[in-house]
């Protein structure tokens, strides 16, 4: 979201409606869709819409929208009717432009990694061009570790040099810099999308 917006811009107070659109972003196969999957599992009954999967011919997810979560949200005296479209995008780099168009518009952003040490260098890469997009407009972010159950999984330090974050465990609003998830078995997966809905409300109400 551009950072000159103001919370008007983003909370209809008429109808107390917040609409929010958040990305799932990563290199391929770093758990993107699996992640997405688990909240469309753990959010069942928030859900209302059918997800929308497009994929390539060697069956690769190109992109997957349209599942939109509903929820009530009290913040002071005012309750929010809030709605949240999920996206997750492709992390091929041959797709680069539509990576982009994806990540139009959107609020928050979960960027999950990959903790192969195979996988180093496509975070790298991934990472950046993440950053590339998002520089001008602050967009707020998380960070998902996935596949800490590899039996070579590269530790969560060597991990931050590679991304050049802070070696801190959470910053000062208690977020984390890294959240360690297993897609696979739904751990950490929620936790870390309810926080990047927290950034998202601190960053443009509070």
């Amino acid at each position: 979201m551009n950072s000159s917006l103001t919370s008007k811009d983003v909370f209809d107070f008429g109808s107390s409606l917040l609409q929010l659109k958040v990305v799932y972003w990563g290199p391929g196969e770093s758990g993107k869709t699996t992640s997405y999957n688990v909240l469309k599992e753990e959010l069942r009954s928030k859900k209302i819409s059918r997800s929308i999967s497009v994929e390539t011919t060697d069956g690769r997810t190109l992109w997957k929208d349209c599942m939109y979560l509903s929820f009530s949200l009290k913040l002071n005296k005012f309750t929010f009717d809030v709605v949240v479209q999920v996206v997750t995008c492709t992390g091929q780099e041959r797709f680069l432009s539509t990576r982009e168009y994806v990540l139009d518009g959107a609020d928050g952003i979960v960027f999950v990694a990959d903790s192969s040490p195979l996988k180093r260098e496509e975070n790298k890469r991934s990472f950046r061009e993440l950053m590339s997009f998002t520089a001008s407009n602050n967009v707020p972010y998380v960070v998902q570790l996935n596949k800490r159950d590899l039996s070579d999984a590269i530790s969560e330090e060597e991990f931050k040099k590679d991304l050049e974050l802070p070696e801190e465990k959470a910053y000062p609003d208690g977020t984390l810099v890294v959240y360690p998830t297993i897609a696979t078995e739904k751990v950490n997966v929620l936790y870390c999308f309810k926080d990047l809905l927290g950034l998202i409300l601190f960053k443009n109400f509070l």
